[in-house]
């Protein structure tokens, strides 16, 4: 395996306390939006996220991504 491989999965690992809690929250949000998802609601999830992003209802945007989420 080469260095770079190496260092790049010792960074994602959750060493301190503060970025351990930030790894539950964000699996935590994750379960969520799965949930709300199978429920049919994904609208809702993306217009909240666009909101989190900063960015109006209905704001045409160029292609950006969050979290896995798409938004043009």
């Amino acid at each position: 395996m080469k260095l770079r491989h190496r260092i790049n999965k010792l960074s994602r690992l959750n060493l301190t306390k503060a970025d351990r809690e930030i790894a539950a929250l964000k699996d935590q949000f994750r379960k969520e939006d799965a949930a709300l998802r199978k429920l049919g609601h994904g609208a809702e999830i993306a217009l909240r996220n666009r909101r989190l992003m900063g960015l109006e209802a209905g704001e045409k945007t160029r292609l950006v991504g969050f979290g896995g989420v798409r938004f043009e």
